[in-house]
């Protein structure tokens, strides 16, 4: 170790359990428009398709109400 007070110090690696969620593939349908503005936004902020899409839906949960919202447009 570089520093004077840590050359006695001994380094070691803990594993972690990460909480990993299973990726699913879905179909939409969407304007093509739409589609489009999804694309160019995600690609010019250096996100995939989905990733943008799942960051939307994260943000959106978090906004107030949003099971109300989420409910009315489900029914």
């Amino acid at each position: 170790m570089a520093d004077p007070d840590n050359r006695d110090g001994v380094v070691i690696l803990v594993g972690i359990k990460a909480d990993v969620r299973k990726a699913v593939r879905v179909n939409i349908t969407l304007p093509e428009d739409v589609l489009e503005q999804i694309d160019r936004f995600a690609e010019a902020h250096g996100y995939t398709r989905s990733g943008f899409l799942a960051r939307c839906q994260a943000r959106d949960r978090t906004r107030k109400g949003n099971s109300r919202r989420l409910a009315a447009a489900v029914m």
